[in-house]
């Protein structure tokens, strides 16, 4: 039985620590995991200290990584479950995600509000064409204006929104 001091402990960590994380870095594929591992691997090594034979402290440490992964890659915590398409499809489209929803329902109302602001006819062009996705077509139609005409209250509209935008977020 051999004891190891504390600073001599600290020094092999310093030679090996390298070598440790990229035995984890090979069995994880992760940084972040390999670094916890790494860090498990010292402590356990710490702890075990008794049982070190005294030959060779390298070698041993190495087996502790290794053991240390191969457990973490059998944990039932890092098991990973099935995506169904359905999931699959929603996590692809991001407006199903809470923070998505939540984003769009957050950039609909600042539309909508800064379009309330616009004097008519912009502010009914906009509200239309923004807010109720209302195609221009459809309005020239409903309206018996000239398509022309909110082709260009559309434009002019834009280009007030967009300095309304800007003044929001100052």
């Amino acid at each position: 039985m051999i004891i190891i001091e504390k600073q001599q402990f600290i020094n092999y960590i310093k030679q090996y620590e390298r070598l440790i994380i990229t035995i984890c870095l090979s069995f994880t594929k992760n940084y972040f995991d390999a670094e916890d591992l790494a860090q498990q691997t010292f402590l356990s090594a710490y702890k075990t200290c008794e049982k070190f034979d005294g030959e060779n402290f390298k070698a041993w440490l190495t087996r502790i990584a290794a053991n240390k992964c191969k457990d973490f890659l059998k944990s039932s915590a890092r098991k990973t479950g099935n995506l169904s398409d359905e999931d699959y499809e929603c996590l692809q489209n991001n407006d199903c995600m809470p923070e998505g929803v939540l984003m769009k329902k957050y950039t609909d109302e600042k539309i909508f509000k800064l379009c309330c602001k616009l004097k008519d006819p912009y502010k009914t062009v906009s509200v239309n064409y923004f807010c109720e996705n209302i195609k221009l077509s459809s309005m020239a139609k409903d309206t018996g204006q000239s398509l022309k005409t909110l082709q260009t209250q559309l434009y002019r509209s834009k280009k007030l929104l967009k300095v309304l935008w800007k003044e929001e977020s100052m």
